[in-house]
């Protein structure tokens, strides 16, 4: 009787065992794994810090901090340029040197951008607008200044207009961000068609992907692609600052702080609510002298339903929001850019510079002095 009572407790005390040790190896493997993972994204960022270009610019001591702010020329009003989502000041390129030759013209790049360091924080409408300003009175950019936004851009000038209104002189605004956009679905990013549960547990997850080399893996900070209108060199700097994993963790961060969590998705507007809400809420421009430069052009999806609603909202685009932009100040007009689509700055930069020069030259005569003494 005895050995016939050990006989079944050693059949069952053995898979315990096995499966003891099966848990122990694949929580050995999973460690391997991340260990691995961990040591490879370093070794990816350490290579990244090594690619990144030469400063262009200078750094702007915000308080712990620094912006990387790049002016030439010289003259007054000073221009402002305010690139678009995830571009660095350097979008500017071909835009900025023709405004030198005529006043003062300045790019920078947002906190976690280009050469600036990282925020402390997700950004959000209120802390860009208070990084530029500091940035600006730091540097010794002396207002009044003209500025210029470009995407989403345009919103954030909106903004800061209204949170320093004697400061700004006037405005171009590069086919601008609306806050009442709505775009058909064949136009929204593969991310603002997501639903509200994956766009949660996406921005749960990212940081642990990112710790872990797991997006690095599958490719998210390759080289990305450059407009063709660039020399090649510039080219090379455009893409190695797209491609930076530090701009990708500010966006992404600052894109779920936006939408509480990733759990929204916002029916209309650039995809950032928190910044359309206070662009709306900016109000208007009042006397300002305001261009609002629209692309004339855009792209043709194949499917022949896409493209009808595409065009649809062209019109929509063009004849109604940005021309309601336009009606913002009392001194405002559009213009329609019929050679470019949305990358105005890269493919009709002169119509950027020659808007801007419209705006300078009727803010130096409205003050007293030749449109030509800088």
């Amino acid at each position: 009787m005895r050995s016939e009572s050990r006989f079944p407790a050693r059949v069952v005390a053995r898979p315990k065992h096995w499966v003891k040790r099966l848990l122990a190896g694949l929580a050995f493997a999973i460690l391997l794994v991340l260990l691995i993972g961990f040591t490879y994204e370093q070794v990816g960022r350490s290579r990244d810090r090594r690619m990144l270009p030469p400063r262009i610019g200078r750094a702007v001591d915000i308080g712990g901090r620094s912006i990387n702010l790049y002016c030439s020329g010289s003259g007054i009003p000073s221009v402002i340029l305010e690139t678009g989502a995830g571009s660095a000041g350097y979008a500017w390129v071909l835009v900025q040197p023709k405004i030198a030759a005529f006043t003062q013209a300045c790019w920078y790049d947002r906190a976690g951008v280009g050469w600036s360091d990282p925020p402390p924080t997700p950004r959000t409408s209120a802390t860009i607008t208070n990084d530029l300003h500091e940035t600006l009175h730091r540097g010794r950019i002396t207002p009044p200044y003209v500025l210029v936004g470009w995407s989403i851009g345009g919103e954030h000038v909106r903004i800061f207009t209204a949170k320093f209104p004697g400061e700004v002189a006037g405005l171009v605004l590069v086919d601008s961000g609306h806050p009442d956009q709505n775009e058909p679905r064949s136009m929204k990013s593969p991310y603002n068609l997501m639903s509200p549960a994956k766009r949660e547990f996406l921005c749960a997850t990212w940081p642990a992907m990112d710790r872990f080399g797991f997006l690095r893996l599958v490719g998210f900070f390759k080289p990305q692609s450059a407009p063709p209108q660039l020399s090649s060199e510039q080219r090379r700097v455009y893409s190695l600052l797209r491609s930076q994993r530090m701009a990708f963790e500010t966006g992404a961060t600052e894109g779920c702080a936006a939408t509480n969590g990733g759990a929204v998705v916002p029916a209309g507007g650039t995809g950032n609510p928190e910044v359309d809400n206070a662009a709306r809420a900016a109000g208007n421009l009042g006397v300002r002298p305001l261009i609002v430069l629209t692309a004339g052009k855009y792209f043709t999806p194949r499917d022949p339903v896409s493209a009808q609603e595409v065009s649809a909202f062209h019109e929509v685009w063009v004849h109604q929001l940005q021309a309601g932009l336009a009606r913002l100040s009392t001194r405002g007009k559009q213009v329609i850019v019929e050679n470019s689509d949305h990358g105005i700055g890269f493919q009709a930069p002169d119509a950027v510079v020659n808007a801007v020069q419209e705006v300078v030259t009727q803010l130096r005569s409205a003050s007293g002095r030749d449109p030509g003494i800088r």
